[in-house]
């Protein structure tokens, strides 16, 4: 089973946004580590991802492959979502790029109130971390373990083997991704 959901740009830019109101100036690197925990720990208690990115597995963790292209702002590989230059800024006068609120404030009715539960627990949860400690970390996952370096990371590996609903959560990930909805 590879499970395969449909990419939603829409909630991407707002859960983006909403990242850079919560905790401004962080680097592509945190913003990753956010996102792949927040995923992962939705996927797990609700059976379905946020955002539904493609997390590839890189030598330093997990990277959400559109979220990156929309920091890199590489335009010509994705789509440029409506009001992004609205919703988040960049500064790339440092050694790294720093995500930062934009003009406006998040659209909360396009997340749900989980949605931000788990987003909100991975800005947390990564925010007192070195990035090195989040490397580590995400090199136990087994959804990155199992992947070769540089390729995609596969969804149902998200769920934590422990997870004593892991049957069920896997089952509504199953419905959601072959429904395309999120």
């Amino acid at each position: 089973m590879n499970l395969k959901f449909a990419f939603n740009s829409a909630k991407a830019l707002e859960a983006l946004s909403y990242v850079a109101h919560s905790k401004p100036g962080l680097s592509p690197l945190y913003v990753a580590k956010i996102f792949f925990y927040a995923e992962k720990w939705h996927l797990n208690r609700y059976g379905r991802p946020i955002i539904a990115d493609t997390y590839i597995a890189m030598q330093r963790g997990p990277v959400p492959s559109t979220i990156k292209n929309y920091i890199d702002r590489k335009w010509n590989w994705v789509g440029k979502p409506d009001g992004f230059d609205d919703a988040v800024q960049f500064d790339d006068t440092g050694s790294y790029v720093r995500l930062y609120p934009g003009k406006r404030k998040p659209r909360l009715d396009l997340l749900s109130g989980s949605d931000i539960e788990c987003l909100d627990e991975a800005i947390a949860f990564c925010s007192d971390k070195s990035f090195d400690e989040l490397s580590v970390l995400t090199h136990e996952e087994r959804a990155w373990l199992a992947a070769e370096e540089d390729r995609p990371m596969r969804y149902e590996l998200f769920v934590d083997e422990d997870n004593a609903h892991k049957e069920s959560v896997l089952e509504s990930a199953r419905d959601f991704a072959s429904r395309g909805i999120l």
